[in-house]
């Protein structure tokens, strides 16, 4: 059955791919008689075929579907991009200015596709669909307390803390307000009207240039035909036969659909690190931490464990992120000389006779390192970490469970060491991370309290009298201080990497692959994978 399905999938994308060449007038693109021809004077095309699923929406807010989320791209612009380097790139924004817990946005004078003016109120709209959605813009906005319109080109964002960085948080897509809520004859919903590169028609079968798109650039690309791949099965497939020009992936699972042609990295920010839970025997330690730390080799896991589809660590932050460039240092391969000598200070001296290292009260550097069993690229990382460290005298079990099952250790506590991913959010806000009670801080034991500004309250002795010597601040003091402005990043980034509350080991990248006949995809990210299709071109 299968054979059969396949079979019916490739004579369609067959015959997708001969009428798309011999009928270049069709679905309302310009004829032969018109054009002379539809390629360019340099002998290429001007158009692209993708992937999409006909049973999903073009609403960005509402669609399901990674192939029709990543189409969403095209066709609504957000108030500012990111490029593969996590820099800003302004699209319907002109400036953004933060305050305090003040972010005045001032927009561009864009037109939607219908020709009717972007205002301000359009963008409190769009935010608020974004904020009440299930979607990564959701996650995003966590931040944001509430956003109002100043006038017609001004929005004003309330936020819960200054964050210097929060601008990078603003890639939600700007829909025309109510416009989602329009039906065809059908009843059935088109598309929202947006301001982006490419307009949809009310079939959804193809993409076309959008003439008030108020960017800059040249299209050579004037058209995005659209095959329907329903399910999994078919996306592999149709990126197996070559029926698609573009196909990205995150590599969430593990998995990848390979593609013949071209392939580009993209950066995401999302962190695999090992969880470790600190009130189990001398794991509170901070030498022992830096000790699976420096034995860890991060190179040959991204390698070996990610097929090169992660970058490894050098600290808590993404290693392309230009702000951290000078202030991180971790090493990417081991250093025997500092993982002994960490061992040695805490007094892990003997060795026995299976290569386990003790100390005087006959404890061993023995721990179960906790691994969701259904990701391939992470049961791999786990036990290329085991091994490595098995070298230094540690004697790492691996304990591969259901995601079900690992997700109710690590979130109860139960665990020694957990190998875990965390989604950084593009501000760069590691809280979740490093703060006891984030959403990621697993294991991690209740820290002192602070005041307000990050500073901890100087210690009292016996007497009741304050002593004149203010205590180390921990690494989640740090993170409220620079947000309360008392702490710098390069203070945060030392302090994390000396305490290692928990061990980062590499950042991953997604992948995009493309037609090997596609020029000039440059800076796709995971902000938006088609970030310079303006200045797509393709050859013969």
């Amino acid at each position: 059955m299968r054979y059969f399905k396949k079979l019916s999938a490739f004579i369609l994308a067959l015959c997708f791919i001969i009428l798309s060449g011999c009928n270049k007038s069709g679905g309302g693109s310009s004829s032969e008689s018109e054009t002379g021809s539809a390629l360019h004077s340099a002998g290429g095309r001007d158009y692209l075929t993708l992937l999409y699923s006909a049973s999903d929406s073009f609403n960005p807010y509402t669609a399901s579907t990674d192939i029709n989320r990543q189409l969403c791209r095209l066709m609504y612009e957000p108030l500012i991009k990111l490029d593969n380097d996590f820099n800003v790139y302004y699209s319907i924004a002109q400036s953004a200015e933060t305050d305090g817990t003040t972010c005045t946005v001032t927009l561009k004078d864009t037109q939607f596709s219908d020709g009717s003016r972007l205002t301000a109120d359009d963008v409190v709209y769009s935010y608020n669909a974004a904020k009440n959605s299930s979607t990564e813009y959701a996650y995003k906005l966590y931040e944001v307390v509430s956003a109002t319109a100043s006038g017609s080109n001004k929005v004003i964002f309330r936020i819960s803390k200054s964050d210097p960085y929060f601008v990078n948080l603003l890639d939600f897509p700007i829909i025309k307000k109510d416009s989602e809520k329009r039906k065809n004859d059908d009843g059935v919903e088109k598309p929202p009207i947006g301001a982006g590169r490419y307009v949809s028609d009310d079939e959804m079968t193809k993409l076309t240039v959008n003439p008030k798109f108020s960017g800059s650039g040249n299209f050579s690309i004037k058209e995005i035909r659209l095959i329907n791949a329903p399910d999994s099965e078919s996306v592999s497939h149709y990126v197996e036969i070559g029926a698609a020009d573009m196909y990205y992936s995150d590599i969430s699972d593990g998995k990848i659909v390979r593609m013949s042609g071209k392939k580009v990295s993209i950066n995401l920010n999302r962190l695999v690190y090992i969880a470790v839970n600190s009130s189990y025997g001398d794991l509170g330690k901070e030498e022992l931490r830096q000790a699976i730390s420096s034995g860890i080799d991060r190179k040959t896991i991204c390698r070996d464990g990610y097929y090169n589809n992660a970058i490894p660590a050098k600290g808590f932050y993404n290693p392309v992120w230009k702000p951290v460039n000078s202030v991180q240092n971790i090493e990417t391969q081991t250093n025997r000389e500092i993982t002994i000598e960490n061992l040695e200070k805490i007094g892990y001296n003997n060795v026995d006779t299976a290569g386990v290292r003790k100390n005087q009260s006959g404890g061993s550097l023995s721990f179960e390192l906790l691994v969701n069993g259904e990701n391939i690229s992470r049961v791999t990382a786990a036990k290329l970490i085991a091994s490595k460290l098995s070298e230094y005298g540690f004697k790492i079990r691996v304990a591969e469970k259901s995601f079900a099952d690992y997700t109710a250790s690590i979130a109860s506590g139960n665990f020694q060491l957990g190998l875990a991913e965390v989604a950084i959010t593009p501000n760069m806000d590691i809280s979740s991370l490093v703060t006891e009670g984030g959403s990621a801080a697993y294991g991690i034991k209740t820290a002192n309290k602070n005041n307000a500004d990050g500073k901890t309250e100087p210690a009292a002795d016996t007497s009741g009298n304050q002593q004149t010597e203010e205590k180390s601040l921990t690494a989640a003091e740090l993170v409220n201080g620079f947000y309360a402005g008392t702490n710098t990043l390069a203070d945060l980034a030392s302090v994390l990497q000396t305490e290692m509350p928990v061990i980062p080991i590499c950042y991953r990248t997604g992948v995009l692959f493309y037609n090997d006949k596609i020029e000039n995809v440059n800076n796709s990210s995971c902000s938006d994978i088609y970030f310079s299709i303006d200045s797509y071109s393709v050859v013969s």
